[in-house]
């Protein structure tokens, strides 16, 4: 029986929780033992609820200081669990250094597997220096930075890219083609459908009209999913449309600085904060429209979740998120910036009842023919070597 050390640095619960939650759930213990270990606990209680067989293991697990006190103190840390097989997930590309992926090397003797979640940040520019005010540099940083990228994929059996859109991201660092497999999420299409019971329940039970109109936003609060923008869309339409709401639910580290910004629009009685939300699935069937105004994706859970559920989705034309919305067939791709993200809400708005139909229809369709969570679990742990249940 092997032991699997999985392997996430958190800053809030979000997305790629979510994910690491399917697919625990979807691996067969009587085959393996797992060890899921993070610097911040978001997640245990969670794992205990659903009755998982997972040990968890708060670690220090550095990424900033020298090369060699950063793989020490990784090493350190892996010995406690001495794992057969490490899986790292990782948020965005630099996230993790390459001394750690190192350490993860050498514990497992090369047993080691990554996971990518984000299309960014992109190669930087390539510059160069003058030595001497005239002698030419040959921009030696960039090729490290360059090699240092890499060589993290050469150590790694697979990395695992959630969208085309972070596939493509990691070829241009250079990493070997061969070595991605690109591994879409899944949506429990079951538990995320609509419901029209559920809507007027919902709503009865906290206080919101039946005949409203429910923005939501389930995404993680946190700077890059650019939440401003759907504030001020709010605040400028809600002076039109008297029953119009906005829910957030969700947690993260803007959650003052997005509070603090309603205080000056329109309608921010019809604002709610639902904090980190268990049944995000009632919230998105109690919804109208979904709203994912960010700069970046990888590929959002919250954007498939809510097409899932057959919400008319709003999403910024970014990677990862124009992987899933055809615009104007299963939803609608904006512009990332306040004015692209105010027009998509009002084409929304002005929907008719068949053309809002077909477009519910086509999200969840959309869904249920590439993003099907049992389907996407199978799936990500053959691609881990990881025996299912």
């Amino acid at each position: 029986m092997g032991k699997i050390l999985f392997i996430r640095r958190p800053g809030a619960f979000g997305g790629i929780e979510v994910l690491l939650l399917d697919w625990l759930g979807g691996i067969n213990y009587e085959k393996n033992i797992v060890v899921l270990a993070s610097t911040m606990d978001f997640i245990s209680s969670k794992i205990q609820k659903i009755g998982l067989p997972v040990e968890y293991k708060t670690l220090s697990l550095p990424v900033l200081g020298s090369f060699i006190d950063v793989y020490k103190r990784w090493v350190t840390d892996i010995k406690i669990i001495s794992p057969d097989k490490i899986v790292i997930m990782e948020g965005t590309l630099d996230e993790i250094p390459l001394s750690s992926v190192l350490a993860a090397y050498v514990a497992t003797k090369g047993n080691v597997y990554m996971t990518e979640h984000l299309a960014w940040p992109f190669p930087p520019e390539r510059t160069h220096s003058t030595h001497y005010g005239f002698i030419p540099g040959l921009g030696f940083w960039w090729h490290k930075m360059m090699w240092m990228m890499r060589i993290r994929s050469y150590l790694s059996k697979r990395v695992l890219a959630v969208s085309e859109a972070v596939k493509n991201t990691l070829l241009m660092y250079g990493y070997p083609k061969e070595k991605i497999a690109i591994a879409y999420h899944g949506v429990d299409v079951s538990r995320y459908s609509p419901s029209k019971e559920n809507k007027t329940k919902w709503r009865r039970q906290h206080d919101i009209p039946e005949n409203a109109i429910i923005l939501i936003s389930t995404a993680r609060l946190a700077r890059e999913k650019r939440l401003e923008r759907l504030i001020n869309a709010f605040g400028i339409l809600s002076q039109e449309h008297g029953n119009l709401w906005l829910l957030f639910a969700g947690e993260g580290p803007s959650r003052e600085e997005i509070e603090r910004s309603i205080n000056s629009i329109s309608g921010k009685e019809r604002i709610k904060f639902l904090g980190l939300a268990e049944n995000v699935s009632e919230l998105l069937q109690a919804s109208d429209l979904f709203v994912l105004p960010s700069d970046r994706e990888g590929l959002s859970v919250s954007l498939t979740e809510a097409m899932s559920t057959g919400l008319i989705c709003i999403a910024s034309n970014v990677s990862g998120s124009n992987e899933a919305i055809r615009d104007g067939e299963n939803g609608f791709l904006v512009e990332p910036n306040n004015e692209g993200v105010l027009n998509g809400i009002e084409k929304a708005l002005k929907l008719d009842d068949q053309a809002r139909k077909r477009i519910s229809q086509n999200a969840r369709n959309t869904i249920m023919e590439k993003f099907e969570k049992r389907k996407s679990v199978l799936n990500i742990l053959k691609l881990l070597d990881i025996e299912s249940n």
